[in-house]
C-alpha cells in the first residue's frame, strides 16, 4: 500500500447536494494561475478523479472542489465532477467556507466576508459563525437574464454563463412529490435525450410547480445533462426560475424553492431593479476522509451503481 497517494477530504452538503472538499492531496497543480490550474486539473488527474467521485468511495452526485492558495483571495476553489456537469458551483463555495472554518483550516474574519478565487471570477461569500459553528452562508449572483422564451420552456442565462431551460411540470404528472418520482425521472431523462439530440445548449433542465395558494413559493426539479436529478433545488436554478418569474410579475422580489426531496432554498432581488439576486442557507460538514489510491485495486477507480 502506497501511502504517498493519500488525500485529506471533508464532506459537506448544502440543501442535499454533496460536495468532497480536497484539503490535502499528491494532486500538484503548477504555477499559481487559476485558468492554467483548472485546466490542468480539468485535463489530467483522471484516475485520482475518479478515486473520489464514483462508488465505492462517492456516488452519481457527489461534486469534487480543491482547495488551493490564492494570493488575491482567501483561497482558490476548483471544482472536478462527473462528465457533463457545470464545472462551477455556488453550493460548493458555501459548503467550503463552512468546512474550512468549522475544521479550522480558514481564519475568521471580522466582518464575516471570505474571497474566493475561482475560473469564474472572485466571489464573497458571508458566513455567520457562532462558536466555530457557521450558523448561515449566504452569496450573490452574477447578473441573469431571459435569452428565450417559446411555448415549451424559458431560457434563462445565469451569470451570463450558464443556461438553463424552465418548464412547466407536464400535465400527466400530478405533482413535484416523492410518490411521483418515478414519472418525473422519466419526463426528466427523455426531456435530456431529447435536448442532447437535438444539439440544444444548456446546463440544466427545470421543471417548476407553482402553487397558487402560496405566493412565492414553488416546487421543482433540475436534471443535468445526462437525465440525472438534482438532490438540492439548486442555487442556480433558483436564480433562474426567479429571473423567469420576473419577466411575467416585475414586483416578484422573493422565492421558497423546494425540492422533490424536501429540501428548500430561499433567493431574493438584491435590489429593485436589478437581475442579481442572493442566497442566504446553511451547510453541513459530514465527515472527513483519508482515501488511498491502490494501482493495485482492481476497482482502484470506483465504478457507479445503476
Amino acid at each position: 500500500m502506497n501511502y504517498e497517494k493519500m488525500y485529506n477530504t471533508i464532506d459537506t452538503h448544502v440543501a442535499g447536494e454533496a460536495f468532497r472538499i480536497v484539503i490535502q492531496s499528491p494532486i500538484r497543480l503548477n504555477g499559481d494561475d487559476i485558468q492554467a490550474q483548472h485546466h490542468q486539473l480539468q485535463n489530467g488527474f483522471t484516475n485520482e478523479k475518479n478515486l473520489l467521485l464514483n462508488e465505492p468511495r462517492g456516488h452519481r452526485g457527489m461534486h469534487g472542489c480543491v482547495v488551493v492558495p490564492s494570493r488575491i483571495a482567501e483561497f482558490s476553489l476548483l471544482f472536478f465532477n462527473h462528465q457533463d456537469v457545470s464545472n462551477f458551483k455556488y453550493e460548493g463555495l458555501l459548503t467550503t467556507v463552512t468546512a474550512l472554518i468549522e475544521t479550522g483550516n480558514l481564519n475568521e474574519t471580522e466582518d464575516g466576508l471570505y474571497k474566493v478565487e475561482t475560473v469564474k471570477g472572485i466571489y464573497t461569500v458571508k458566513a455567520l459563525v457562532e462558536n466555530q459553528e457557521v450558523t448561515s452562508v449566504s452569496i450573490e449572483s452574477e447578473s441573469c437574464s431571459v435569452i428565450e422564451s417559446n411555448p415549451d420552456y424559458t431560457a434563462v442565462r445565469v451569470d451570463n454563463d450558464r443556461d438553463y431551460l424552465i418548464f412547466r411540470l407536464p400535465d400527466t404528472i400530478p405533482g413535484i412529490e416523492l410518490e411521483y418520482l418515478a414519472e418525473l425521472n422519466r419526463w426528466g431523462l427523455g426531456k435530456t435525450t431529447e435536448l442532447n439530440r437535438e444539439n440544444i445548449d444548456y446546463a440544466g433542465v427545470v421543471v417548476v410547480n407553482l402553487i397558487p395558494s402560496y405566493p412565492g413559493k414553488l416546487q421543482s426539479v433540475t436534471f443535468e445533462k445526462d437525465g440525472y436529478i438534482l438532490r438540492s433545488p439548486g442555487v442556480d436554478s433558483t436564480f433562474a426560475i426567479l429571473t423567469a418569474l420576473l419577466e411575467k410579475a416585475a414586483d416578484q422580489s422573493k422565492i421558497e424553492n423546494h425540492s422533490v426531496f424536501g429540501s428548500a432554498l430561499t433567493v431574493n432581488k438584491v435590489t429593485e431593479g436589478s437581475t442579481r439576486f442572493s442566497v442566504k442557507t446553511e451547510a453541513f460538514v459530514t465527515g472527513s476522509h483519508e482515501f488511498i489510491f491502490d494501482q493495485d485495486d482492481p476497482l482502484k477507480e470506483g465504478f457507479l451503481l445503476a
